[in-house]
């Protein structure tokens, strides 16, 4: 009896020893996956491949439409001019109808029913940025129209959220050094006015797409004279990530948690829950450079990154959808990766 009494004491305790590492071990799993959530660590995707049919090229600009099925994109050859990929029924159409011209930087308005874009002339196959002009293109038949704004340095135009504005930054030509323009202003034009406002004098440098969320402009832009974010170690002045107040006109910087060594930002825009996407470089082993997209939430924290593509992709955010399509090449083909998160 008192060997059975052992032994069924022993297994008690067994018993109550391996019910409390198996509640340890569920414990503990749920807390990783809970800090996991916390952080916005991401799960995988559901990648879809779009292809083009154009080889030794790559992409050089491109937007998405708010319902994420169509792309307008430009190569790093003016021959192709801007083109158009239907990712229903995978054709391609060459939309560009003025000769001489580049059709550049667009951008959808929320409705999707019309593109802004920037048309520079081209005289003996060279980009002339002081001759740009901004038009808007209708989507139903891509006939454009010029606006009242006039020719210039203008860059990365953009529609307000309600389709009332545009909002776009202006240089001034320079007549040397490496960049073609500087001091860039934000400057908005009023589509039922048709009047253009300059909104800022900050004369900023190197500035890149634009995105409004509502309450500000956001941009990108490499400017030693604004404040910007510099990793510990790093000898590079990097591309910082701004805000412009529409009602007070006051400019931020957003700060980003850099912990895991990224610099650069090359933003993309927001999605639907406000997290921020970009492009951004971070230093590999022997001392390369990787290229790398990211989502931080919108206060600058809990960045993850989603993937490492190569140096010359570009991350778009169509309004109206979470989807994130990334530009690359497979064999030597332009192509477009869709990601869809899995369980979004």
């Amino acid at each position: 009896m008192e060997d059975i009494n052992t032994k069924k004491g022993c297994s008690k305790k067994l018993l109550t020893a391996n019910n409390n590492i198996s509640t340890f071990k569920i414990l503990f799993i749920f807390l990783i996956m809970f800090s996991f959530l916390q952080k916005g660590i991401a799960m995988d995707f559901i990648e879809t491949v779009y292809k083009t049919g154009i080889t030794n090229k790559t992409v050089s600009s491109y937007s998405v439409s708010p319902d994420g099925t169509k792309i307008l994109f430009n190569t790093n050859k003016l021959v192709d001019g801007l083109q158009l990929l239907d990712l229903k029924s995978g054709e391609m159409t060459k939309i560009q109808v003025q000769t001489n011209r580049s059709w550049a930087q667009t951008s959808w308005s929320r409705d999707g029913t019309k593109v802004v874009t920037i048309s520079t002339v081209i005289r003996n196959n060279y980009y002339i940025y002081g001759e740009q002009d901004v038009i808007i293109l209708d989507t139903k038949d891509w006939s454009y129209r010029y606006l009242n704004i006039p020719q210039g340095v203008n860059r990365a135009p953009i529609f307000s959220t309600d389709g009332k504005m545009l909002y776009y930054f202006r240089g001034i030509k320079r007549e040397s050094g490496r960049t073609p323009a500087s001091n860039y202003d934000l400057y908005s034009y009023d589509l039922v006015a048709n009047k253009e406002t300059k909104l800022t004098d900050y004369k900023m440098y190197l500035v890149e797409r634009a995105y409004d969320d509502g309450n500000e402009i956001l941009f990108a832009a490499h400017d030693s004279r604004l404040p910007n974010f510099k990793p510990k170690g790093s000898m590079f002045n990097q591309t910082s990530l701004y805000a412009i107040n529409k009602s007070t006109l006051k400019l931020r910087m957003l700060s980003f948690d850099q912990s895991d060594g990224f610099f650069d930002i090359y933003f993309s825009g927001k999605d639907m829950d406000g997290n921020i996407y970009f492009g951004t470089n971070k230093e590999g082993k022997s001392g390369r450079f990787l290229f790398f997209v990211y989502r931080c939430d919108s206060s600058g924290n809990n960045c993850e990154n989603i993937r490492s593509r190569s140096s010359y992709s570009l991350v778009k955010i169509p309004f109206s959808t979470k989807d994130i399509f990334i530009s690359d090449t497979i064999d030597n083909e332009i192509v477009f990766r869709k990601l869809v998160e899995i369980g979004d």
